[in-house]
């Protein structure tokens, strides 16, 4: 009787010619592999396992490629890097360095990038909800204000107006791409919204309409969503010169893709990838620009707010395997100690995992699909599944990739305490956020004094 195997799902995956998969047609820097010249393991040996480490030049190398895909003759390009993606003070100190403004969605945003010295008129404030005290702030100082929807066309008017001050302000428009938009934010281009927001504007007493912007959504593979939004805003700026007012910059949001991978399920199946590299994305907005520079004053200002485009790529998460398994029906697993409470984004992404070999305890050509567990006490701390990983012992040390984008932000203290963060600069790895300990997770609590039972030590 022959032998019989257990069931294994197949692996389908889409292959076209010249590239490795839909995600890799982008012309960014594959920083997957860390500079071989740091020492993994002792890293984390001195440090603590895990730990997330930092490139600085790759983060460098990552700015200056979107800064300079995004110049042209004639146009004044700033790059506003987005905090919320990775406000690790280190990483904007570093993008700051290299001459990023700040793009911030929240007072705790804005006082940060004020702390870390970016100059007022470096500022652009976005987002839904703004408190009074926060719009008082960026007025009084000169920031610039992407105005959300009309309640916030009075408020802010209201404001500049007690304070004494003009306020310079965008308006954020959303723009329908085919079924697709993000309606929650801003005002509707093709409901006419827009156009009355430039209307309201045109008769407030104390707002000047410095630019017009755009955010259309996240991960953004389609070059042509940028075209459309440039040249929809474009028309609105020609509206906006008939009122009376004087726009002088476009600002198309961020969105723009990094190196990272899709899970499937969130992919939309079928679809194909527009363009080569950022080139495209590029082309899309510095071209019909360039051809309606009179809509913005005959010298428009270009505002980008990349993300993960400029961070994603530079971040790494060392972690050491704590238990190896072997799953019926589904082959080898491995525990390791960092789960979806610093890699949120492992939901989406399947992000790329690499073995030391000499540490792996496994050999060449032996990988396998494997799962990849977290240290959660939860069934859904996956951090990887079908990892193409060799074997592994306990202790072997991995390196996670892409993962600069919404994890140091977005972790959270659940189960376990956060890991620290080394700068890898020029010199030696340098600590830029301490390794936490339970203490700090409990250090904002009170226990009242008679709920306190001997013993008590918090």
């Amino acid at each position: 009787m022959p032998e019989t195997r257990a069931y294994e799902a197949p692996q389908v995956t889409r292959l076209t010619v010249g590239r490795m998969d839909k995600h890799r047609t982008f012309d960014v820097l594959p920083a997957e592999t860390l500079d071989s010249r740091w020492d993994i393991p002792g890293l984390l040996e001195k440090f603590g396992s895990p730990l997330f480490l930092v490139s600085e030049q790759a983060l460098r190398d990552l700015y200056r490629s979107f800064r300079d895909t995004f110049t042209a003759a004639g146009i004044d390009t700033h790059v506003a890097y987005s905090y919320k993606t990775n406000y690790l003070p280190a990483v904007c100190s570093v993008l700051a360095d290299e001459g990023a403004w700040s793009e911030v969605v929240s007072g705790m945003e804005y006082s940060l990038a004020r702390a870390l010295g970016t100059p007022p008129a470096q500022i652009v404030f976005n987002g839904p909800y703004k408190t009074r005290a926060e719009l008082e702030t960026a007025v009084v100082e000169g920031a610039l204000v992407n105005i959300d929807n009309f309640d916030e066309i009075e408020a802010l008017d209201d404001v500049a107006r007690t304070v004494g001050r003009t306020a310079r302000v965008g308006i954020r428009v959303n723009v329908r791409y085919g079924a697709n938009g993000w309606t929650k934010f801003g005002f509707g281009y093709d409901s006419g919204e827009a156009r009355h927001a430039l209307q309201r504007i045109r008769h407030a007493k104390r707002l000047r309409l410095v630019a017009l912007h755009n955010h259309g959504g996240t991960f953004n593979l389609d070059p042509q969503m940028y075209a459309t939004a440039t040249k929809a805003l474009i028309e609105l700026a020609r509206i906006a010169r008939k009122l009376g007012l004087k726009p002088t910059t476009l600002d198309l949001g961020g969105g723009y893709p990094s190196s990272n991978r899709l899970k499937p399920a969130w992919d939309a199946p079928g679809r194909r990838a527009e363009a080569s590299n950022l080139g495209s994305f590029a082309e899309a907005i510095l071209g019909p620009l360039g051809r309606a520079k009179e809509a913005f004053g005959g010298r428009p200002t270009l505002i980008l707010e990349p993300g993960r485009a400029v961070v994603d790529a530079a971040v790494f998460l060392a972690s050491r395997v704590v238990a190896v398994k072997e799953v019926p029906e589904q082959g080898p697993a491995v525990v390791i100690d960092a789960g979806v409470n610093v890699l949120p984004t492992a939901y989406w992404y399947d992000h790329p995992i690499e073995a030391l070999d000499d540490e792996s305890g496994g050999g060449a050509g032996k990988v396998r699909p494997t799962r990849v567990y977290g240290p959660l006490c939860m069934q859904i701390d996956v951090v990887r599944d079908r990892a193409p990983l060799p074997p592994l012992k306990v202790g072997a040390p991995l390196v996670i990739a892409n993962v600069g984008a919404y994890c140091v932000s977005q972790s959270m203290q659940f189960i376990q305490p956060r890991p620290a963060v080394v700068l890898l600069g020029p010199g030696e790895p340098e600590v830029v956020r301490r390794r936490e300990t339970w203490r700090d997770i409990f250090a904002l609590d009170h226990v009242p004094e008679r709920l306190r039972r001997d013993g008590y030590a918090l």
